[in-house]
């Protein structure tokens, strides 16, 4: 069964060969040069995506990188997931100030991977610097702060963007495309899991302060959560139940409530230092199960063999990024990912944590 990713890229690719749907080499298209804010775990994926983007051509310049933590320019940091991680060439400048960095750095796009608390300000800053913004999920810590993000971007003109890079990962998409085609019928049942030990790489150890961090929730939760509002929309209800531990919401199980379907997801700081991070799905359709395992999906018919879709070799992050920049450049609209629906799954986590509080009370959407 072939694939055509929901983002920029929708028909790029099929049964796992390119397809090129934008001419991206016009003569005297202009670079996208980008600045980088924070240059902790999540931004050294960030940072291999664009290596990967400017090798194939993308008209994409990583020319800075900020960080108030000069050291973090010449260190790695380890983190639940594979960075990537590439060395930061000699010709990027450097600043430990976003304020240098505007004065001294011509830019039009600055790529948000600062702690969640500061995504906000930081936003607001420079979109009103004039910058186009890709801010790292979550968007914000509340609804509030998502509409000041939202009114910056509309007053200014700036693009904005969050991202949510589950929308771009093949293995999820591949599960988009089966609820849309229907070709194994209607779904009846979604598991999904997201399990890790406690952040401890986060300056001046943000994860473990919940006002700071949102808890499991609000920073990895949240992936799934997004992915349930992609794949169905916007639920009838939903009920949390949670566990403290070195941070509020650290483990936490989801029930989202949709007419004839039962919705179940685990979050998890939770686990025992060293325990390797997992990432699934198993979702029951009326012809068949649709099972990933956080590295290979794999179809169970109600008649007949079992069988590993063909899904492209993709770096999701790279591809979140390229549609931003068509997005910038004004040759695609931002149709799968826009900010207003990102702010939608933070008003889903605030009911959730409603929900928490009242001890699993079913909270109506």
């Amino acid at each position: 069964m072939g694939i055509k990713l929901h983002s920029f890229v929708q028909g790029r690719f099929i049964n796992g060969s390119v397809i090129i749907c934008i001419e991206k080499k016009e003569v005297g298209m202009k670079k996208i040069k980008v600045a980088m804010i924070g240059y902790g775990g999540i931004a050294r994926s960030h940072h291999a995506g664009y290596h990967l983007l400017e090798k194939e051509g993308e008209p994409i310049q990583l020319v800075a990188v900020c960080d108030i933590d000069h050291s973090k320019f010449e260190s790695h940091i380890g983190i639940n997931i594979e960075t990537g991680s590439v060395g930061l060439p000699t010709d990027i400048h450097t600043y430990t100030n976003v304020d240098d960095l505007l004065a001294s750095e011509a830019f039009d796009m600055a790529d948000i991977c600062l702690p969640s608390y500061l995504h906000k300000a930081y936003a607001v800053k420079l979109l009103r610097a004039g910058k186009h913004v890709l801010s790292e999920k979550p968007m914000a810590l509340s609804v509030a702060e998502c509409d000041e993000m939202i009114a910056a971007s509309n007053e200014t003109g700036c693009r904005l963007m969050i991202g949510q890079c589950l929308r771009f990962n093949v293995q999820y998409l591949y599960l988009k495309q089966c609820v849309e085609s229907g070709i194994y019928g209607k779904a009846r049942h979604l598991f999904m899991n997201r399990l890790s030990s406690q952040p401890t790489w986060g300056f001046e150890q943000w994860y473990q302060d919940t006002d700071k961090s949102g808890g499991c929730i609000l920073d990895m939760h949240i992936h799934d959560v997004d992915m349930v509002r992609f794949l169905f929309g916007e639920p009838e209800a939903v009920s949390s139940i949670t566990l403290d531990g070195e941070t509020r919401y650290q483990v936490v199980n989801t029930r989202i409530f949709y007419k004839d379907m039962l919705v179940s997801i685990n979050g998890s700081w939770g686990e025992a230092s060293g325990t390797p991070f997992q990432m699934d799905y198993r979702i029951r359709f009326d012809k068949a199960t649709v099972l990933f395992d956080g590295s290979k999906v794999m179809v169970y018919p109600q008649d007949g063999e079992p069988f590993e879709p063909e899904l492209p070799c993709v770096d999701h992050i790279a591809e979140e990024i390229r549609m931003f920049i068509y997005t910038v450049i004004g040759q695609v609209q931002n149709e799968s990912n826009p900010p207003e629906s990102a702010r939608e799954t933070v008003k889903l986590i605030e009911k959730m944590r409603e929900s928490a509080i009242r001890g699993g009370e079913v909270i109506m959407i």
